[in-house]
């Protein structure tokens, strides 16, 4: 899939397993240490802040972005026509 993309600039992790299991997000990119991903462990920490945890030297930016469930849901239901 990748080959047809003409390659990749960044791989994003979102939401509840995304932002919040350093696990799952290294689990997840260690399948693709051959093309050049790495993660910097240190940046794993849990934030609320969006982050690039990948290394200086990553062939791909690792992306972990918070996202505001709640408030979407709140704005549809705003929008809903009764």
């Amino acid at each position: 899939m990748l080959a047809s993309l003409g390659g990749l600039d960044a791989i994003v992790f979102t939401a509840g397993v995304g932002e919040n299991s350093a696990a799952v997000r290294a689990e997840a990119c260690s399948a693709f240490e051959w093309l050049g991903w790495k993660i910097d462990e240190a940046k794993q920490v849990k934030s609320a802040d969006d982050r690039d945890i990948a290394t200086a030297d990553s062939s791909v930016r690792i992306l972990v972005i918070h996202t505001q469930e709640d408030w979407a849901i709140a704005q549809a239901c705003w929008n809903l026509d009764t």
